[in-house]
């Protein structure tokens, strides 16, 4: 029920976020879940805890198969939860079986981002991220281009779309997002 009493039309079915890094998932989707009175859940920090350990470490002794395949179970995971907002790591949708998932339990809602500014949102998380670990400015930069051309085809599956900027608050942001769910809902 909303707060007004009504069932939500999304009542039932998750709300996954998907984007590239530093698109703002775990931000927006904090406020957006207390927007929409859901829990929120970021498959990350499940990550972190099924495993013991960071992600850093997971990519740098387990490697990136052994991430990808403890992500598959902590979607699948956040997917059995209560009505949630579940923010999805940047390359989760990469793989077929958390689409599979995603589609089974809800729907998807993606973040985008210029590379400019991905860019300078991770200038001010350095060191935070594996794929990006010891990469000078213009090496980032390109690895950001490159990824972001791979990803665009998961990316473009989504069933809604947000750009998120540094033009526009986190509260705009996620105004943006509760009208794209509702238009999601109308189709």
């Amino acid at each position: 029920m909303s707060r007004t009493g009504h069932a939500s039309p999304l009542q039932g079915r998750q709300i996954f976020l998907a984007g590239f890094m530093a698109t703002g998932k775990s931000k927006i989707g904090a406020l957006l879940a207390r927007r929409l009175e859901r829990i929120f859940v970021d498959t990350d920090e499940l990550i972190v805890e099924t495993a013991g350990k960071s992600i850093r470490r997971i990519f740098a002794e387990d490697g990136k198969t052994a991430f990808r395949r403890i992500e598959r179970g902590c979607v699948k995971r956040a997917a059995g939860m209560a009505d949630a907002v579940i923010a999805l790591g940047g390359g989760a949708v990469t793989q077929e079986d958390n689409w599979d998932t995603i589609r089974e339990s809800g729907v998807c809602l993606c973040l985008r981002a210029s590379a400019e500014t991905i860019f300078t949102r991770l200038r001010r998380t350095d060191g935070e991220r594996p794929l990006m670990a010891g990469l000078n400015d213009e090496d980032r930069m390109a690895k950001i281009r490159s990824m972001l051309a791979d990803r665009a085809p998961f990316y473009d599956r989504a069933d809604a779309f947000v750009e998120s900027t540094e033009y526009r608050t986190p509260d705009e942001t996620v105004q943006l997002a509760v009208t794209a769910l509702k238009g999601v809902v109308l189709k």
